[in-house]
């Protein structure tokens, strides 16, 4: 008897195959969570499990649910690896209870926003694209205090200045905003930051071998304190119409070998091209933020995702708003791909922020965020 109770005890080679799996899953995400501690100029590897970090959580799930089903207790090894995975997925998913609380008499409400040049390609003869325009009825109804603009553009010499029209719409009055200018010529798109209240001082940093992407800070007098807020662009993947197109087609473009490597080897040099050259850039403005006499607040496009090294850097001792007020998933890029959040707002701990959103609107590749940050009551002197 106790030979046959042996023999049925004994895992089938289904059971080793999925434990298998299982094993290769979790070995995946541990290597996802290490992307956030490994500088991709260093091992650039670590950076694509990083991508894939929040596709290997899930399957983790699947197998805690699937080894309770069959009464097996290997559910408990995806749980402990998910457990310590635990803040990195909070970047992803938020459960936070809605609420209604008042609004601080003092506080700043923020927006950050890619605004895909105000779509700028495809504006009339005589005026502005729809977009654009439904663009700037957004900043009039979101009622920003402070309102970051990536990849804002100037406009249309002495016929359209974005500038003007975004302050008139938003209601802001001051406003700093800096062009990217490579090969002696400045261009007509680049960072902008619009506030309700006066701007006392302007920087701009600028990174190696990459004029098209900066940052810019800007302290900002409001209720008798100043802060210092960053509005930031870092490396962009540059995918081209042709690389969606692929990725869209990506079941009829693996009948075609050749074409399917070529593609893939491609799009991958891409990714790790925008790995990399986001280390340092992330190193370069986290040193700004740390020097920072005042309290921060940094928003801007990052292009990369909550369990990325470069979110890491970014975030060290500040507070991500969409962890503390969020709720749901947070998914700010509008492309297929990386279709995760990559467009954040962070705050100094000194700072509270409340009411986080996404505002889910299809003028950009990107959704634009806001919160409500209020400033501690030591601060004000009004």
């Amino acid at each position: 008897m106790r030979a046959q109770d042996n023999k049925k005890r004994k895992p089938s080679l289904l059971s080793k195959m999925i434990l298998a799996a299982n094993a290769f899953v979790i070995f995946g995400l541990a290597f996802g969570f290490l992307a956030a501690y490994i500088p991709p100029d260093r091992y650039w590897i670590f950076a694509f499990a990083g991508l894939a970090f929040p596709y290997l959580a899930l399957l983790n799930v699947v197998f805690i649910f699937f080894w309770m089903a069959v009464w097996k207790k290997y559910f408990i090894i995806s749980l402990i690896a998910l457990l310590i995975s635990w803040n990195q997925l909070a970047g992803f998913i938020q459960f936070n209870a809605i609420e209604n609380p008042e609004e601080p008499v003092k506080s700043i409400n923020v927006v950050s926003y890619n605004v895909r040049i105000f779509d700028r390609y495809n504006w009339k003869s005589k005026g502005i694209s729809a977009s654009a325009e439904e663009i700037l009825k957004l900043t009039n109804k979101l009622k920003p205090d402070l309102l970051c603009i990536q990849e804002f553009h100037a406009g249309r010499k002495g016929k359209v200045d974005m500038g003007d029209s975004v302050s008139k719409y938003s209601g802001l009055k001051y406003k700093h905003i800096e062009y990217a200018s490579y090969k002696g010529k400045t261009k007509a798109f680049g960072i902008a930051t619009f506030s309700r209240w006066p701007i006392i001082s302007s920087k701009i940093i600028h990174f190696d071998k990459n004029p098209v992407n900066f940052c810019i800070y800007n302290d900002i007098v409001c209720y008798g304190d100043t802060v210092r807020v960053f509005n930031i662009h870092l490396e962009s993947i540059r995918l081209s119409q042709e690389d969606y197109l692929y990725v869209s087609e990506l079941s009829n473009q693996a009948e075609n070998k050749d074409l399917f490597s070529a593609n893939s080897r491609k799009i991958l040099s891409k990714f790790k091209h925008a790995f990399v050259a986001r280390a340092p850039q992330s190193r370069v403005v986290a040193a700004q933020i740390g020097k920072s006499p005042y309290p921060v607040i940094v928003c801007g496009d990052f292009n990369d995702t909550p369990s990325s090294y470069t979110y890491r850097q970014m975030s060290h001792g500040l507070i991500d708003s969409f962890k503390e007020s969020g709720r749901g998933f947070g998914q700010t890029y509008a492309g297929i791909f990386p279709s995760f959040r990559i467009d954040y707002i962070l705050h100094d701990p000194a700072l509270t922020a409340t009411g986080f959103k996404r505002i889910r609107v299809p003028l950009s590749d990107h959704f634009p965020v806001t919160t409500r940050i209020s400033l501690p009551e030591k601060a004000v002197t009004e």
